[in-house]
C-alpha cells in the first residue's frame, strides 16, 4: 500500500507541475473508503488543514492520506517543501468516507469521465469543479480517480490571457450562468460551504446579454453584431467544452470589433488552448489508471515471450499492488520455473519447437541420418574405490557438466547420462547440414576443455582423469519414445551400438577418439583423421574402417583453437603408408613403417599396439 503511494504521489506531483491551473489531485479506494490526495497550497492562504491554522510559510504542497482504523478514520496532512521534504504534519480523527463524497458517487454511477458542478473546496474553501473516472481492472471497478481545478486558477488564466484592451473570456453553463470569469468575485456569492453562480444577465454588460440572446436564438457561434444601447460593433465567438468532460457548457469570448480584429487569430489558439488543457486532464486521469494497469501486465506479456523463446534465465520482478496481477505474475514464474526444470530433461530445442508449434508431447519417431556420440571417463571404477562418494559426485558432476556446455555450444542435443558417460547426437530436432564435422569439432573440444579442468584439478592435489570418446554417422530412428507417464526422446538402431563400439575401441588403440568410416566421409575434408584399422562389429556383416581424429583442418578450426599441428600432420603422414602395408597383408612392410613411426613418435600408443602386432604376426 505505502509502494502504491508513492506511484500515485510521483504521477500526481508530474501533473500538478506541468498543469498550474489544477488545484489538487486525489484517490477514493472501493474497498475501504480509504482517500489519497496530493494538494497545491494556494499563495497567501491563511487557514488550511484540519485545524483550520496557517500552513508553514515554505511549504508548497499538502499530501493527505485518510486511511480507516476501526470504526473511525484518521486523517493525516502532511505539509510539503517539495515532493521528499516533510514540513509539518497534522492529524484528525473523523468519520470521512471517500465512497461518499460527490466526485465519487458521481464517477461511480455513471462509469465514465465526470465534470463536476462548481462547489466549494473543502480544504481551501474557494469554489472549484473536479474531473472524476472510475479506476477499473479486468472490466471491475475497485476506485475513483479524480482532480480538482480551483476557479481562481481559471480566472487567473483568463484575465492573463484578455482579448485586445475591452475583451473578455468567460465560461458559461447551459442556464447561461457564469462558471469562469477574469473577475470571479462578481460572477459568484459564496454562503459558507454553499455556491450561487450569477447569470450573464447580472454581470450588467449589455453587450454580454445581447450575444447570448443571439446565441440562444439560434444565430451560430461566431456573432458579429452591434451593442444595443451605444451602437458599438462587437464581435462575439461561442465554442463548446469537449463532449468528453460530459458538460454542455460555452467557452464565450466578447470583444469590441476594433479590439477584436486584430486578436482574432491570438483568441482562437486560447480557446483552443483552454479547451485542450480541460481535455487533457481527464485524458490525463485515464492515462494514469490505463499505465498503472496495463504497465506490469505489458510487462507479463514480455516475459512469456521471452518463455516461449526459452530466455529462462532471470526470475520476475513484477510487483503490483492488484490481487489479480500479483496471481498472474506468479502463475507465469511458476510456469517459467518449470519449463526450466523441464529444458534439463528434454532438449532445449525440443522444448523450443513444441512451444512454438502449441502441440504436445506424443510417442513417435521418424528415421534420419545423424551423428552420434558415445563418452566414458577413464578408470571410473578406480576413482570411485578411492575418492569420498561427495568428492566422486563433485568431479563426475563436473566432467558431465563441461561436456554438456560443449554439446550445447556446438548445435548437439544430450540424449542422457549414463552414469558418467555422455550420449548426445546430431542432425535432430533442428536440421543441420553439418552435424558429422559439429560432432567432431565438439569431441576436440570437449577434450581440450577437460585438459582446463584437470589443470586446476591437479592444482588442487587431485588425480586428473581422461575420457574416451566415439562418433558414427548413420540412418537412426530418432524421436519420442517410452510411455504415457514418461518420454524420452533419443535415437535407437544399428548406428548407436556401432557409436558405443567405436568408444570403447579406443582402450585398444590407447586412443581419445575414435570414428567410423561414415564419419571420415562426411567431415574428413575439414578434420584430421588418421586410419586405425578394420574392425568387426557383433551383428553387423563386414568390417568398419576405424579412425583416430586429432584436429581440425581451415579457417574455423583456428577460430575455434582446435587446428591441426605440424606434428600432428606428420603423424598423419607417417601412419598412412603403415596402414596401407598392414592392410594389404604385409606385415613385415607394415612393421618397418610402424617402427618408423614409432621412432619419430616414442609415446605414440597406435604405434607401439601396431609393433607389437606386426612382431607377432611376422613371427607366425
Amino acid at each position: 500500500e505505502a509502494m502504491q503511494r508513492l506511484e500515485y504521489q510521483r504521477y500526481f506531483f508530474r501533473l500538478l507541475e506541468l498543469n498550474p491551473q489544477v488545484y489538487s489531485v486525489y484517490v477514493g479506494f472501493e474497498r475501504d473508503g480509504d482517500y489519497f490526495q496530493l494538494i497545491r497550497l494556494p499563495d497567501g492562504i491563511e487557514h488550511f488543514g484540519p485545524n483550520d491554522a496557517q500552513p508553514p510559510l515554505d511549504a508548497l504542497f499538502v499530501r493527505r492520506h485518510v486511511s480507516r482504523h476501526g470504526n473511525t478514520r484518521v486523517d493525516r496532512y502532511e505539509y510539503l517543501a517539495d515532493l521528499d521534504t516533510v514540513i509539518k504534519t497534522e492529524e484528525s480523527v473523523n468519520r470521512f468516507d471517500a465512497r461518499e463524497r460527490p466526485f465519487y458517487l458521481a464517477a461511480w454511477k455513471k462509469e465514465e469521465l465526470v465534470t463536476s458542478d462548481v462547489f466549494i473546496l473543502s480544504s481551501s474553501g474557494r469554489p472549484g469543479i473536479s474531473i472524476s473516472a472510475p479506476m477499473t481492472v479486468d472490466g471491475k471497478r475497485f476506485g475513483v480517480i479524480a482532480a480538482d481545478i480551483a476557479l481562481d486558477n481559471i480566472a487567473l488564466f483568463l484575465s492573463s490571457h484578455q482579448i485586445g484592451e475591452r475583451g473578455v473570456t468567460m465560461i458559461l453553463d447551459e442556464k447561461n450562468r457564469v462558471v469562469a470569469y477574469p473577475e470571479m468575485d462578481k460572477a459568484l456569492r459564496i454562503d459558507g460551504k454553499n455556491v450561487r453562480l450569477s447569470s450573464a444577465a447580472e454581470l450588467g454588460n449589455p453587450a454580454l446579454n445581447e450575444a447570448v440572446r443571439r446565441y440562444r436564438a439560434g444565430e451560430g457561434t461566431r456573432l458579429v453584431f452591434d451593442e444595443p444601447a451605444t451602437g458599438t460593433p462587437y464581435l462575439a465567438s461561442f465554442h463548446a467544452f469537449p463532449p468528453a468532460l460530459g458538460k454542455n457548457w460555452m467557452i464565450l469570448t466578447l470583444a469590441p470589433q476594433e479590439d477584436f480584429v486584430g486578436e482574432l487569430q491570438r483568441t482562437n489558439h486560447i480557446m483552443l488552448a483552454l479547451s485542450a488543457a480541460l481535455l487533457l486532464m481527464g485524458l490525463f486521469l485515464v492515462a494514469f489508471l490505463s499505465r498503472y494497469l496495463t504497465r506490469p501486465i505489458a510487462a507479463v506479456i514480455e516475459e512469456t515471450v521471452k518463455i516461449k523463446a526459452l530466455e529462462l534465465k532471470d526470475d520476475l520482478t513484477i510487483r503490483s499492488n492488484i490481487r489479480e496481477i500479483r496471481q498472474l505474475v506468479d502463475a507465469t514464474q511458476a510456469m517459467k520455473s518449470t519449463i526450466r526444470a523441464f529444458t534439463t530433461f528434454v532438449p532445449r530445442t525440443l522444448v523450443q519447437q513444441l512451444l512454438s508449434s502449441g502441440k504436445t508431447l506424443e510417442v513417435g519417431g521418424q528415421s534420419r541420418y545423424l551423428t552420434i556420440m558415445f563418452t566414458d571417463m577413464d578408470g571410473f571404477s578406480a576413482l570411485a574405490e578411492t575418492t569420498p562418494t561427495r568428492e566422486l559426485m563433485n568431479r563426475v558432476s563436473t566432467h558431465l557438466d563441461t561436456v554438456t556446455r560443449v554439446i550445447d555450444a556446438h548445435h548437439g542435443t544430450l540424449d542422457k547420462y549414463i552414469g558418467d558417460a555422455v550420449m548426445a547426437f546430431w542432425g535432430a530436432p533442428l536440421s543441420d547440414d553439418d552435424h558429422a564435422y559439429h560432432a567432431c569439432l565438439t569431441a576436440l573440444k570437449a577434450q581440450e576443455a577437460m585438459n582446463a579442468v584437470n589443470e586446476a584439478w591437479i592444482e588442487e592435489g587431485k588425480l586428473p582423469t581422461s575420457f574416451r570418446i566415439g562418433l558414427h554417422t548413420d540412418a537412426v530412428l530418432v524421436g519420442n519414445i517410452g510411455s504415457a507417464e514418461r518420454l524420452s526422446y533419443t535415437v535407437m538402431g544399428d548406428g548407436v551400438n556401432i557409436a558405443a563400439h567405436l568408444e570403447t575401441l579406443n582402450k585398444r588403440y590407447g586412443t581419445r577418439i575414435c570414428v567410423s568410416h561414415s564419419v571420415f566421409r562426411e567431415a574428413g575434408e575439414r578434420m584430421l583423421m588418421r586410419p586405425l584399422d578394420h574392425v568387426s562389429v557383433k551383428g553387423r556383416r563386414g568390417e568398419l574402417i576405424v579412425y583416430e581424429l586429432l584436429a581440425a583442418i581451415g579457417p574455423e578450426a583456428e577460430a575455434a583453437g582446435v587446428n591441426a599441428t605440424p606434428e600432428q600432420r606428420l603423424l598423419v603422414q607417417l601412419t598412412l603408408p603403415a596402414f596401407a602395408a598392414w592392410q594389404a597383408g604385409k606385415p613385415e612392410e607394415a612393421l618397418a613403417l610402424y617402427r618408423a613411426l614409432l621412432d619419430a613418435f616414442p609415446q605414440d600408443a597406435v604405434a607401439k599396439y601396431f609393433v607389437a602386432r606386426a612382431e607377432k604376426s611376422s613371427a607366425i
